[in-house]
């Protein structure tokens, strides 16, 4: 992402830091990502690269210089100021270095964050909205909790950021207070008393992991705890008046901050907790509830009027185009800011598919989206999406259907055959199932090829491009399919660059209605969408 961002952007809005406090280089070496970076930088400003070298044995500020000699802070020539900086994540806290009054970072920030992290990573900017800046990036994961936390009507912003951290600081503190309540019962408990400071060692599994769990508040969590503690102990004529009041403070701060949150009662120590804690957090899944659907009979239409219709638009049947549905039958509504081809149409049968149980045909459509399986293309370029019933009537009619003559009736393809021949930016010399099949004494591969070139030419590559990311395809192989999605995503003119907002975000969201959000990550798709992000945030021109 750094590297991309600093291939487009103006020296104005360049990145001078890393403040990795969401670890996402974790696992790469700071003078490997320091080598990667360096030949990206623009020469106008940056001298070198400035990371701390933990490999070494005592550990320190090392400076990369572009000759690739490297050398510590203070022996290098290059002074902080004209040096990029990597903070690693235990970077993030404490370190104290001179950047540019007008430096502008990038802070990554990671699943769970805190606020003390996120404002203790924030702080490495003495200056901060006072001529510095932070831009704010982190994995899709983060996102989207921070939207389904925060519910943003558009883009994501600071302050929803700030109150997603404040709530995983809240969230974080409740935890906690199951811990500190115990360790402090014990204290109590155990104060000048080292013969109950020894508690029974548990060894039997069934011990360690025969309870189940249970969902509790946790007060009540607290309250076992102190239970437990008094009872080994001899309760409360053993304990002195002092620990008394420790122990009755310690209730009072629980009840005063844990009455609004749940923990796991389970009877294992708290090595096998946190074992157990772990598993939790890989096994736990968001379960949303969808309201209970019928399925819609299908609308029957003569379906002979696909032959001599000029377009989608003339056929006897309503018909909407892609950008139309877009508005109407999906959310959010952002979704509008990609520039989908309106070349594109679907039926009625396409759109409706399901009913709630008064039989009201569902508005929105996000988790009930047909498949695109068959398309019908028109010699004027137009696609028409149809649903399985309609493929199947029009199949029988295609193979019915005299051609003799007439070259200008529209085409049945099959979706995989159109996105195939897209791929490969070329007809097939076998092309799979395409109606109406030439008549038998023009069936020579030479004439077939050359009729399906004709056809294949009045198509407009951001039609079909539309089509595949209406299905949910993340892969696009041929560039000029790339350069569409990527100009379907940008602001449509270089004078709405300053004001339009790119759509570098929303595929995601037609992504996961299709089911297929675990394709996105390392796909062009996604690759598309961080170059049209870096265009849009660096301040990019094409003329510069």
């Amino acid at each position: 992402l750094v590297i991309e961002y600093s291939k487009l952007c103006s020296d104005e809005l360049a990145l001078h830091a890393i403040i990795d406090s969401g670890a996402l280089l974790a696992g790469m070496k700071n003078v490997v990502a320091a080598k990667h970076i360096i030949d990206n930088l623009p020469r106008s400003i940056f001298k070198g690269v400035l990371f701390f070298d933990n490999e070494t044995y005592t550990g320190q500020w090392m400076i990369l210089e572009r000759s690739g000699r490297c050398l510590p802070k203070n022996q290098s020539p290059i002074s902080e100021r004209d040096a990029f900086v990597i903070f690693d994540e235990p970077r993030c806290r404490g370190s104290d270095i001179k950047l540019r009054f007008d430096a502008r970072a990038l802070l990554t920030i990671g699943p769970g964050m805190c606020k003390d992290k996120l404002m203790q990573a924030a702080g490495r900017l003495r200056q901060l909205d006072r001529g510095q800046s932070l831009l704010i990036v982190g994995g899709k994961d983060v996102f989207t909790k921070i939207r389904s936390y925060c519910a943003p009507q558009n883009e994501i912003v600071s302050r929803d950021v700030l109150q997603w951290t404040m709530k995983n600081t809240v969230q974080a503190t409740a935890n906690g207070l199951s811990n500190w309540s115990s360790q402090g019962f014990f204290f109590v408990t155990t104060f000048r008393k080292p013969n109950y400071a020894v508690e029974d060692e548990k060894l039997e599994l069934g011990q360690l992991y025969g309870e189940k769990f249970s969902q509790n508040t946790v007060v009540k969590a607290v309250e076992l705890s102190r239970k437990y503690h008094f009872a080994r102990t001899g309760g409360k004529a053993n304990l002195s008046h002092a620990c008394l009041e420790m122990a009755n403070k310690i209730e009072i701060q629980v009840n005063r901050y844990g009455h609004d949150f749940t923990t796991s009662l389970r009877g294992v120590d708290e090595e096998c907790e946190r074992e157990l804690e772990l598993e939790l957090e890989e096994e736990e899944e968001i379960e949303e509830e969808v309201p209970r659907m019928i399925p819609i009979k299908e609308t029957y239409w003569d379906f002979s009027t696909i032959f001599t219709a000029d377009s989608p638009a003339t056929l006897p049947i309503t018909v909407q185009t892609l950008p139309r549905v877009v508005q109407r039958r999906l959310t959010p509504t952002s979704l509008v800011n990609i520039k989908w081809s309106d070349r594109v149409y679907c039926t009625q049968n396409f759109l409706d598919s399901v009913a709630n149980l008064e039989g009201a045909k569902a508005v929105y459509i996000n988790k009930f989206l047909r498949l695109v399986d068959v398309v019908i293309i028109f010699p004027n370029g137009m696609l028409l999406l149809i649903s399985e019933y309609e493929a199947d009537s029009i199949l029988q009619l295609f193979w019915n259907h005299p051609c003799e003559g007439r070259d200008s009736i529209p085409h049945f393809f099959h979706y995989n055959f159109v996105t195939r021949m897209a791929d490969t930016e070329h007809l097939l010399q076998k092309p799979l199932l395409v109606l109406p099949a030439v008549q038998r004494n023009l069936s020579s591969p030479t004439y077939q090829l050359q009729q399906l070139k004709t056809f294949w030419s009045m198509l407009n590559i951001k039609t079909v491009t539309s089509v595949r990311l209406f299905a949910g395809e993340t892969m696009y192989y041929a560039n000029s399919q790339k350069e569409a999605l990527e100009a379907m995503l940008l602001p449509g003119s270089q004078s709405q660059t300053n004001t339009a907002k790119s759509a570098s975000g929303e595929p995601e969201k037609i992504i996961e209605m299709r089911g297929l959000l675990h394709l996105l990550p390392y796909s062009d798709l996604e690759q598309i969408c961080i170059y049209c992000a870096c265009k849009e945030f660096g301040g990019y021109s094409d003329e510069e």
